[in-house]
């Protein structure tokens, strides 16, 4: 049997050092549907989400 290996999850400190971005960008995509884990002060994130996320927007901007 294959097993799948998660995808460890990143801090929201974590995903602003990686995309350099403040906490109040990410606080505004997570309200325009960047997928994330947890709630309140126990946020997460899958960089590999993220970026699909990120790409979609993109994509939608070029329309």
């Amino acid at each position: 049997m294959v097993q799948k290996q998660e995808e460890e999850l990143i801090t929201t400190k974590e995903l602003c050092d990686w995309l350099k971005i403040s906490k109040a960008t990410a606080s505004r995509w997570r309200k325009q549907g960047m997928p994330y884990h947890g709630k309140d002060r126990s946020l997460r994130y899958k960089k590999s989400e993220v970026i699909k996320w990120l790409e979609e927007q993109e994509k939608s901007k070029k329309g």
